[in-house]
């Protein structure tokens, strides 16, 4: 496991859960707007390079994989607004993707950073910070969005930029970060009003707003390359590692759809991922010793853990970047979903771009689209996800194969 891994401390994880379990927790991180005074008092602000000519413009991308993957999907439209003549591009990103940016072909220049190693470790984060502050830029875009109080806002603030460019979207509940902190980070902030945009859209509709106007929402396109390993002709994958444990549909209930998968198209399992999702892998694996599996956790990097997903027959998870890679490359696919970015995350709707719409397996609860305010505390799963019964999940998968 040591091709495709990145590594994130388990006393963050810990306090991530907690607040995602607890999630007017969620509003403490406006903390961190105080307390990166200090950090950021002795660090010393760049000054702007003379060697190239073009303005410089950085882009404020801390998210996971899933939504880099959707990212990737309207990226290009920012080397539109910013054309390589007159602007140097570059993308601040998670260290473990940076490959998968620089590949793109759309920025000049990629800066990995250890985002989520820097949250609440201060030390890393005066390193980050410190970083992104080693270069001075005429525009600094947050494409993110300025709703929670999460790294890109702080990152955003720590950046020397003349200009500094956020985006909001008006119409999601629970909105954390202050009006204020918005104001005193961001000399420009785009509002949208557009309401149940899923993420494509609303980084499509950011951009017509910075505008260029034909920018069109679709999910990424990537191109094939060589895996270096055999792997069976026909295979499904079932992808249980998500992000948080709270939103982890039970893996006895997995191992159930894996069963019923295998004994119906008679095809082996493929079990794929980082060491980051190796122990949950690792357990689901135990408790499904008459499925036959082909074990390749570990043994790809970012661009062939994507190529392999793209191979798939029949892609299954829940809440994971699998889900949006298995999309974007056009496989049957089916996620078990939770109700908590439902809209956002969930529910493509691409067929008119040659996009298969995949299958949402989901318990309807009237809270849906809570955006990760879940009025239930104390959960270990949201109950939105852990109410899919693994009868319901397989019976929507069956369909999906029948077809």
């Amino acid at each position: 496991m040591k091709e495709n891994s990145y590594s994130i401390s388990s006393f963050f994880l810990k306090i991530n859960q907690m607040i995602w379990k607890n999630a007017f927790l969620q509003k403490a991180r406006v903390v961190f707007y105080f307390s990166d005074r200090i950090l950021l008092a002795g660090l010393k602000k760049a000054e702007q390079g003379k060697e190239d000519k073009r303005k410089k413009v950085l882009l404020v991308y801390n998210m996971a994989l899933g939504d880099g993957v959707m990212f990737l999907g309207v990226a290009e439209h920012f080397r539109r607004l910013y054309p390589r003549d007159e602007y140097e591009l570059t993308i601040a990103c998670q260290r473990a993707f940076g490959d998968l940016y620089a590949q793109s072909g759309v920025f000049d220049k990629v800066l990995p950073c250890d985002f989520a190693g820097s949250v609440i470790n201060m030390k890393n984060r005066r390193a980050l910070f410190a970083a992104i502050r080693r270069q001075k830029y005429d525009i600094v875009v947050d494409p993110v969005g300025c709703d929670n109080c999460t790294m890109n806002i702080f990152v955003t603030r720590a950046a020397i930029g003349k200009k500094k460019i956020g985006v909001v979207d008006k119409t999601l509940p629970h909105i954390q970060c202050p009006k204020w902190v918005r104001k005193r980070i961001y000399t420009d902030i785009i509002e949208i009003h557009k309401p149940k945009l899923h993420l494509i859209e609303f980084y499509a509709e950011f951009i017509r707003k910075l505008g260029d106007e034909t920018c069109v929402a679709r999910p990424a396109e990537f191109e094939s390359v060589e895996l270096g390993f055999e792997i069976p002709e026909n295979f499904f994958i079932i992808f249980p590692a998500a992000s948080m444990q709270v939103k982890r549909w039970p893996l006895d209930r997995f191992a159930y759809v894996a069963k019923k998968i295998q004994q119906k198209t008679g095809m082996p399992l493929v079990v794929c991922g980082t060491s980051h999702d190796w122990p949950v892998l690792e357990e689901f694996l135990k408790i499904i010793p008459e499925v036959q599996t082909v074990n390749l956790v570990g043994k790809t990097d970012i661009r062939k853990f994507i190529e392999l997903i793209g191979r798939a027959d029949l892609v299954v998870t829940n809440d994971t970047s699998a889900y949006h890679i298995a999309v974007a490359q056009k496989r049957k696919t089916a996620l078990i979903c939770g109700g908590y970015t439902y809209t956002r995350y969930a529910n493509y709707h691409y067929s008119q771009q040659g996009y298969p719409d995949p299958v949402l397996i989901t318990n309807p609860m009237k809270c849906f689209d809570c955006n990760n305010y879940c009025k239930y505390s104390n959960r270990e799963i949201f109950p939105c996800i852990e109410g899919i019964s693994k009868e319901k999940a397989w019976s929507e998968i069956e369909k999906m194969i029948d077809r």
